[in-house]
């Protein structure tokens, strides 16, 4: 892990972060951008938010959501320790097999049995997520495999965004299952314990 210090010994960056466990300051995230030689468009850029946005919360205008801070913090971290994973859009799985809600629970079978795969999302007909089938929700019900999926999918799912950190992710994978992933709304990964598991075996965590 590398840990920068400011002029008088402070600690900066990811260690200070994890140290802290605190919401960073403008002035912080200003103080760790420029220690990394990044510009204000630079990390707009790289978080996917505006020069305009980062000037605001570096100079404290605006009170930033915590999705903002998230995106800015995601940022910075990657790029000063680019090859260490710090979001759940690390390390999910992004090559996604998935359901309608009308398909059946035989082909809901199918899919896992072909794939591999434990947790299928359903999507609605606009493109969003209306829920999730998984391994155990199909070994509990008791319908027949010609049901549509609608009639056994679980649609207490969590959705969290791509910039979710690997500490949040992990926080929530001990209460569920699975994590669906979003960026802009749209579903673009799935986060299952194993791939928590992964992660964190190669952080050495």
């Amino acid at each position: 892990m590398l840990v920068h210090r400011s002029p008088t010994g402070e600690l900066m960056g990811v260690e200070l972060l994890r140290c802290l466990m605190e919401i960073p300051t403008g002035g912080y995230l200003r103080q760790w951008r420029k220690s990394l030689g990044l510009t204000q468009s630079a990390l707009a850029e790289r978080s996917g938010l505006t020069q305009s946005v980062i000037a605001k919360v570096e100079t404290e205008v605006v009170d930033p959501r915590v999705s903002t801070l998230r995106k800015m913090v995601g940022a910075l971290s990657r790029e000063e320790e680019p090859n260490q994973a710090h979001t759940v859009g690390d390390i999910m799985v992004s090559d996604l097999t998935t359901l309608g809600r009308n398909d059946t629970v035989q082909s809901a079978i199918d899919k896992m049995v072909v794939g591999g795969i434990s947790h299928l999302p359903v999507l609605g007909e606009s493109g969003g997520v209306v829920g999730v089938v998984s391994e155990a929700g199909l070994l509990r019900s008791s319908i027949g495999r010609g049901a549509r999926v609608q009639d056994t999918m679980d649609d207490d799912f969590k959705l969290v965004d791509i910039s979710v950190s690997i500490g949040e992710g992990r926080r929530l994978l001990g209460e569920r299952e699975v994590l669906l992933v979003s960026q802009d709304s749209m579903l673009v990964g799935l986060v299952a314990r194993i791939d928590m598991v992964r992660a964190l075996r190669k952080l050495g965590r």
